[in-house]
């Protein structure tokens, strides 16, 4: 990719990384904006349709994007095909994804490698994603998934090594700021409040209040003891989107660790369970739920 079309697509790609998707559409929709290469012009298709994605609209790439289209929009096809489908069903969809990452030429493709390397992230496949993110030449987002699955991992020496590793060419870039809170947040400490100011910042500085970045700031603060700011910035965030998951989530545990009532955590929870029956943290709280029920029956109650 020439520094030309990075130019090109500046705005956008900094408004989808704060997650702004919907000033990403009205940008990738507006003619004035179209880059003037062919390879920006299918980039510019890529973030919209990922952006559609994000919106919940995933439906209507599946619908716009047919098999015989570019491999950029078809492996977005495949992700968004994924996002709508139950984990019980998405064998045929994994199988697609990992013949297009092992073709030669295509797993050179960026767009490849950062949408397949989502979708591998979203699957729990981290050796099929790593394995392709590391093809990548000068890719940040690509680093970006890198250190998301070195921090699930809880490798946080591999995702500074990886951050480090951007330090010659990315440095001032605005998805390297959220990396380094990424990481900020896994480490604690002192660097809570850094990585605060950098979602702060960044909000700011892109007039771009997002739920993604609200949610960021929220986290900080949830560490950091401060409550009722916390709360005041996820009730924000649900107001401009009621739905997002990470947004209940971090809902519940605020509402848990200021002693709310059961009703509105279970409200909450209804809530998440509506939009994100899959949710990470509604399979482990019924992972827990299960082994609490199994304990109980150790003990039964007698009279």
């Amino acid at each position: 990719m020439s520094h030309d079309q990075v130019d090109e697509l500046f705005t956008i790609r900094n408004l989808f990384y704060v997650g702004a998707y919907q000033q990403v559409i009205n940008q990738c929709t507006n003619p004035s904006t179209e880059p003037s290469s062919e390879a920006g012009k299918m980039e510019r298709l890529v973030f919209l349709h990922r952006s559609y994605i994000a919106q919940g609209q995933s439906d209507l790439v599946i619908k716009e994007i047919d098999d015989k289209q570019p491999v950029d929009l078809r492996v977005t096809k495949l992700l968004a095909q994924h996002v709508t489908t139950p984990e019980v069903g998405r064998e045929k969809i994994i199988a697609q994804a990992q013949e297009i990452a092992s073709d030669e030429v295509s797993s050179t493709n960026s767009s490849v490698q950062i949408v397949l390397g989502t979708l591998f992230y979203r699957e729990g496949l981290y050796e099929d994603a790593l394995r392709l993110l590391s093809k990548h030449s000068r890719n940040l987002e690509c680093v970006a998934l890198i250190v998301q699955i070195y921090l699930k991992l809880n490798r946080i020496d591999l995702a500074r090594r990886e951050l480090n590793s951007t330090k010659n060419w990315a440095e001032d870039a605005i998805l390297a700021q959220l990396i380094e809170a990424w990481i900020g947040v896994q480490i604690g400490g002192a660097k809570y409040q850094e990585a605060f100011y950098i979602f702060e910042e960044l909000s700011q500085n892109l007039a771009a209040t997002t739920v993604k970045l609200l949610n960021g700031q929220a986290i900080c603060n949830i560490h950091m003891g401060r409550y009722p700011e916390a709360e005041s910035l996820l009730l924000e965030a649900l107001n401009k989107s009621q739905s997002d998951p990470d947004t209940l989530v971090n809902l519940i545990v605020c509402a848990n660790l200021t002693g709310k009532p059961d009703e509105l955590v279970d409200d909450y929870t209804t809530q998440l369970k509506n939009i994100a029956p899959e949710h990470p943290y509604l399979k482990d709280l019924e992972a827990k739920s299960q082994l609490f029920e199994e304990c109980a029956k150790r003990y039964p109650i007698t009279n």
